[in-house]
């Protein structure tokens, strides 16, 4: 059961989100979204980049040392992961079978996807278990 039902992102802490899937294109990029959850909902407050130890453009693998950083400021500052996110270069934002097996969070997060299978990159969110996925609610705020 998911601790949280919707997850609310700054716009200003989506766009980087994007920028820097824009920026990791042809390969997949990846991260953490932090912050506190209040009355159901996430709110994102922190964003930490994380570096694809894979470089490749349709699968990812977080670098230790990163993510040791990471949740050590997540810890010192009382945020809790709320959301990992990655991009798919090519594709929908919607999770591959890849991105289904490799999950290690159940549906404690949320997994925020940059697809871009058109021009305009799209952004949607999952729960993910061990084996499907359900869209999950996102509310971006200015």
């Amino acid at each position: 059961m998911p601790p949280f039902t919707t997850l609310t992102v700054p716009d200003l802490l989506l766009e980087e989100v994007v920028s820097h899937a824009r920026a990791d294109v042809p390969l997949e990029c990846c991260g953490l979204l932090a912050g506190h959850i209040r009355d159901g909902t996430g709110f994102v407050t922190a964003r930490f980049a994380i570096e694809n130890e894979l470089r490749s453009p349709t699968d990812y693998l977080t670098d230790a040392r990163a993510m040791f950083l990471a949740f050590r400021h997540m810890r010192e500052r009382g945020l809790e992961l709320l959301a990992i996110y990655h991009s798919h270069p090519t594709s929908a934002p919607v999770p591959s079978r890849r991105d289904i097996e490799h999950n290690t969070y159940g549906e404690s997060v949320v997994h925020l996807i940059v697809g871009f299978a058109n021009t305009t990159p799209e952004v949607r969110g999952w729960w993910l278990t061990e084996t499907e996925s359900r869209e999950a609610q996102l509310d971006i705020r200015g």
